[in-house]
C-alpha cells in the first residue's frame, strides 16, 4: 500500500511538472504568426544588428503618415524586436516575423518585408538609448513612422 501511494504521488509530481506552463509557453516569440520572411542585403548595405536597449514589445501608434501610406494617422501595431535581429510585426489582422535586418545608420536596423506588408521597417534607437521610433517606408521614400 505505502509504495502504491509513493508511486501515485510521485507519478502526480511528474505529470504537473511536464505539463506545466512557462512564461516562454504563455509568450511566444513570434506570437504564433507564422509567416517567417528573411530580408536581403542590398549591394553596398551592411548586415544591421538591433541595439540591445530597443529589445523588447511595444504596441506603437503611427504619426505622420504620407498620403500614400498604407496605415493611416493612429493605426495601432504590435511589435516585438529580439535579441537575435529578428522583429515581429502585427498591424490589423496581418502579421510577419522578419530577420535579417540592414544597417541604416548607427542608430537604426531596418527590417525587410517582402512577404506580408512589401514596407521596410526601420527600428530607431533614441540617444541615450531605448526605442525611438519604428520607421516605415517602400524601397523608394519613408511613409510614416509608428511611436509610443
Amino acid at each position: 500500500m505505502k509504495n502504491s501511494r509513493l508511486f501515485l504521488i510521485l507519478f502526480l509530481a511528474v505529470s504537473m511538472i511536464a505539463t506545466s506552463c512557462s512564461k516562454e509557453d504563455d509568450d511566444p516569440k513570434v506570437g504564433d504568426c507564422g509567416t517567417v520572411c528573411a530580408g536581403t542585403i542590398a549591394s553596398g548595405e551592411s548586415a544591421g544588428t538591433v541595439a540591445s536597449s530597443v529589445v523588447g514589445k511595444y504596441t506603437l501608434t503611427m504619426q505622420y503618415a504620407k498620403a500614400n501610406s498604407p496605415f493611416p494617422d493612429g493605426t495601432v501595431g504590435e511589435f516585438e524586436v529580439y535579441a537575435d535581429n529578428t522583429l515581429y510585426v502585427k498591424i490589423g489582422d496581418k502579421c510577419v516575423t522578419i530577420s535579417n535586418p540592414a544597417q541604416s545608420g548607427s542608430s537604426e536596423a531596418t527590417f525587410r518585408d517582402k512577404c506580408v506588408f512589401n514596407l521596410r521597417f526601420g527600428v530607431s534607437e533614441k540617444n541615450g538609448g531605448g526605442l525611438n521610433e519604428i520607421n516605415i517606408g517602400s524601397d523608394t521614400e519613408f511613409l510614416g513612422q509608428f511611436h509610443p
